[in-house]
């Protein structure tokens, strides 16, 4: 097997980025906020924050994941933190000098610090894949339908695999170990527990890298822990109900932030309103009936990006690539997600969370339910504007893989991991795919009479 090498040289040379910027910004301010200075170890006091900023920022926003975020992911991600962080400092050393500093050095320090990341980026990246050659991919599958779904998506990471070979579990078990000594990388796709039991036990004797695709007992046993029975180990999934304390921070933070986003972002809802109003003479508020905890169902806000007219045959249906029904203002505000802004109403009133599973239509759930029988298990928290599937998924995302990423958000959920999750959702707004129509022939339950 090809093993993944060269950590400490691609730890050095994020390490050297790092500190880059950390330079940038310290010189930054000797040059243009000589009055910012302070006595003794108070410099260094402002350079740890910044440093601090900076560190959580980059895990959030998963900016020195090399190898499995590209280029452009990680520049956009780099550029955010830089961006966020920049903006802390400056509000902070504001406040300690009791005025507002002028924002010039700032402005020239991030643009220093991202002409300097950038090709920093390109060459880490390239380090990276020196050090890590491509892998030969196995792909093991029961159904060839998903085998080849999965295929295409692999292809897409060349950089990282090649596919060696797709092959059946119902191959002869010596053909099953040829391929699986001959690969570097095993996927296992939609595989029986027997089978797949014995092949996990092959690729851990040979040493081989395993992806496998998530099932329910997958994600219950994700968060488990290890219990001890007498002298047995046990797991214990943690099938997690939050306590009253928990309920009541997460109920706070939806109201505040909600509020605030309110407050902060009503010019921009005025602006959006007036122009939907301006195109076409009708209301710019369009609502629609939703699921949410307990399939319990309530009225959904959101500015019409539609015709008004879009579903007068009475049949829901999703929203297709190159839609017609969509206006040239609804194009835009979907690209940039200010459709969803008046949600905040929702999460304000209590009916949504900022983060939880999208709300579904019932008609749209009764249907995917008839498919995938644990599609209710997502109303078993309130649904959300954000959340696992909004952030690493898309509109057109297979509604099975959104199902489970639903369940990995509501087996893992914490505090913390909502205020992660929150952080995570700003990157999603550049990037216009994420808001792409489903395919004419892609596999969803809705049903055209």
């Amino acid at each position: 097997m090809k093993q993944r090498s060269g950590s400490i040289w691609l730890f050095m040379a994020k390490a050297v980025m790092f500190f880059v910027v950390l330079g940038v910004f310290f010189v930054g301010q000797i040059i243009f906020y000589e009055q910012t200075l302070f006595y003794f170890w108070g410099n260094y006091i402002v350079i740890l924050l910044y440093a601090a900023y900076l560190y959580f920022l980059l895990r959030i926003y998963q900016a020195l994941r090399f190898g499995s975020r590209s280029i452009p992911e990680i520049i956009l991600a780099w550029i955010l933190c830089l961006l966020v962080a920049n903006i802390l400092q400056y509000l902070m050393l504001s406040l300690l000098e009791d005025q507002l500093l002028s924002l010039l050095g700032f402005v020239i320090v991030f643009i220093v610090q991202i002409i300097l990341v950038i090709p920093l980026i390109i060459i880490i990246d390239k380090l990276y894949y020196s050090l890590n050659p491509v892998q030969k991919a196995l792909i093991i599958y029961a159904n060839e339908i998903i085998a080849q779904k999965y295929s295409s998506i692999i292809k897409k990471h060349h950089k990282k695999f090649e596919i060696s070979d797709i092959i059946s579990q119902e191959e002869p078990e010596d053909i099953l170990n040829k391929h699986i000594n001959e690969s570097d990388s095993v996927f296992f796709l939609d595989i029986n527990e027997t089978d797949r039991e014995k092949l996990l036990e092959l690729c851990f004797l040979r040493n081989k890298r395993v992806y496998i695709l998530p099932t329910f007992t997958g994600i219950m046993l994700n968060t488990a822990e290890i219990s001890w029975i007498s002298d047995t180990p046990m797991f214990l999934p943690k099938n997690p109900e939050p306590d009253l304390g928990t309920r009541l921070i997460k109920r706070c933070m939806d109201i505040v932030i909600s509020l605030v986003a309110i407050i902060a972002l009503s010019w921009l809802m005025v602006i959006t309103w007036g122009a939907i109003i301006l195109y076409d003479r009708h209301n710019a508020i369009y609502k629609q009936v939703r699921i949410t905890k307990g399939g319990k169902l309530f009225t959904i806000y959101k500015f019409r990006s539609m015709i008004p007219d879009a579903e007068d045959d009475g049949v829901p249906r999703l929203t297709s690539r190159g839609d017609t029904r969509i206006t040239p203002i609804g194009r835009i505000i979907r690209t940039t997600r200010l459709d969803e802004l008046p949600q905040l109403f929702n999460v304000l009133s209590g009916a949504m969370s900022l983060v939880g599973p999208r709300p579904e239509r019932p008609e749209i759930a009764e249907q995917y339910e008839q498919i995938y029988p644990n599609f209710p298990l997502r109303t078993k928290v309130k649904a959300g504007i954000t959340g696992f599937a909004q952030i690493h998924g898309r509109y057109n995302t297979a509604p099975d893989e959104k199902l489970f990423l639903d369940l990995m958000y509501i087996e893992s959920f914490s505090i913390w991991q909502d205020l992660k999750l929150i952080l995570q959702t700003l990157p999603v707004l550049f990037k216009p795919s994420s808001t792409e129509g489903v395919a004419e022939d892609a596999v969803t339950a809705i049903k055209h009479e």
